[in-house]
């Protein structure tokens, strides 16, 4: 990404965060990881706490991103989904 082209993101939220957003959020604050990407949706969403995180998940660009990992880099035009978390046995 070059310094004239915008840093853009796009979230799509599972129904439990949506009230007040919509389906989709867009991020043009540059965040470099999940974990600044976490930090940012606390901020803008009513529903939505980090200290929860056993109840959500990410799947960054179709693949699901394993609990716990706030590291994955992103860049910008990823496409990030944040999904409510599910367990089974």
């Amino acid at each position: 990404m070059s310094a004239a082209e915008p840093f853009r993101l796009t979230v799509r939220l599972a129904e439990p965060f949506r009230e007040g957003v919509g389906e989709f959020l867009s991020v043009e604050t540059p965040v470099r990881s999940i974990g600044e990407l976490t930090s940012l949706l606390e901020a803008r969403l009513p529903n939505f706490s980090a200290d929860n995180d056993e109840l959500f998940n990410f799947a960054l660009n179709g693949e699901l991103i394993l609990h716990g990992e706030k590291a994955v880099a992103l860049q910008s035009g990823d496409e990030v989904e944040l999904l409510v978390a599910f367990s089974g046995g």
